[in-house]
């Protein structure tokens, strides 16, 4: 996916014989600009007899249209309930293994506090951060 960026620039075009005027033209300037989206983080671990874990996420993207939050972790079984709040946007974990967490207006560049409180886990869960462009 490319951004493009057109801008008009001036010329000025002098001409060195005596007595001619000066001459002006347009000429187009085309820039692609790549988008680029990331988000690092290490995978954030609750143990099974632990029920909180937090840490920071860095997310950069300069996409305009902005970019969702993934989580991927183990499914989960019957009885187990974990939720994250991601910078202030909280949401319970599916079941499934694959839970969308937050949605991102870019562009953006920063880092972003993570939280995950979790209730009844059989045994310990790790969670791994990803996004996707809109």
């Amino acid at each position: 996916m490319y951004r493009y960026v057109s801008a008009i620039a001036a010329v000025s075009l002098l001409y060195g014989a005596p007595g001619n005027t000066e001459a002006a033209g347009n000429v187009d300037i085309t820039v692609v600009v790549p988008e680029v989206c990331q988000i690092e983080s290490t995978a954030i671990t609750v143990d099974s007899n632990g029920s909180s874990a937090s840490g920071t996420v860095f997310e950069m993207c300069n996409s305009g249209r902005g970019f969702r939050v993934i989580a991927s972790h183990r499914t989960l079984a019957g009885g187990e309930e974990v939720e994250i709040n991601y910078n202030g946007q909280v949401r319970e974990l599916d079941s499934s293994g694959v839970s969308d967490v937050a949605f991102r207006n870019g562009p953006i560049a920063g880092s972003v506090p993570v939280t995950i409180q979790s209730n009844g886990l059989v045994e310990g869960i790790s969670i791994s951060l990803g996004l996707t462009i809109i």
